[in-house]
């Protein structure tokens, strides 16, 4: 008999791969020490040329990124203390204006180390212009987790008459396997609707 917690555990799996794989804002890079939005910033106070973070940001807010820009860029040759203070206020504006943009949330910046392999993976892609090794490991976890739900609803389907019990066990199964499936399909770009 399948424990309730055991399921639940699958079925936020199955969310979990939905959201960090398909939907690119729910785990954002953006707002990581080592994401590409901060990696860039870094570059360009070094520079000294706001440009290359302007891309970032909606053509709104252009002018608060160039206004926190030179102010981080006058004090930042204070001292230390004052650089890093300075440094981390422009990546906080810069990321939450470019969140924002996205429709999520600022919630802090984030520790470097951290990033999902899936997004590091996909910028890899971009930077080396090979994409065949993101999409057949995406498409293999993809893989993966259909046929396992499949198995354990199928396997569940053959016992689901023989009490409540293991019918309520068969319509847990039934349901990781049909939204995991559904997941799946409405993030390819199929239909929404359930």
């Amino acid at each position: 008999m399948k424990t309730k917690l055991r399921k639940t555990t699958l079925t936020a799996g199955a969310a979990a791969i939905f959201s960090l794989v398909f939907a690119g804002s729910a785990q954002a890079h953006c707002d990581a020490l080592d994401g590409p939005v901060i990696t860039e910033a870094r570059t360009a106070l070094e520079a000294g040329d706001v440009t290359p973070l302007l891309k970032w940001v909606p053509a709104e807010d252009e002018a608060e990124i160039r206004r926190v820009f030179a102010d981080v860029r006058k004090v930042r040759g204070q001292n230390e203390t004052t650089r890093d203070i300075a440094d981390r206020h422009l990546f906080a504006t810069l990321v939450k204006v470019h969140r924002a943009s996205e429709g999520a949330p600022f919630t802090g910046i984030k520790p470097s180390g951290q990033i999902d392999p899936g997004l590091m993976a996909a910028d890899a892609a971009l930077e080396n212009g090979q994409i065949d090794r993101l999409v057949a490991n995406i498409t293999r976890k993809i893989e993966d987790g259909i046929r396992e739900r499949y198995k354990e609803a199928r396997n569940a389907q053959a016992r689901a008459d023989q009490s409540v019990e293991e019918g309520r066990d068969f319509v847990t199964d039934y349901v990781s396997y049909i939204h995991y499936v559904e997941g799946v399909h409405g993030a390819a770009g199929g239909s929404e609707g359930h």
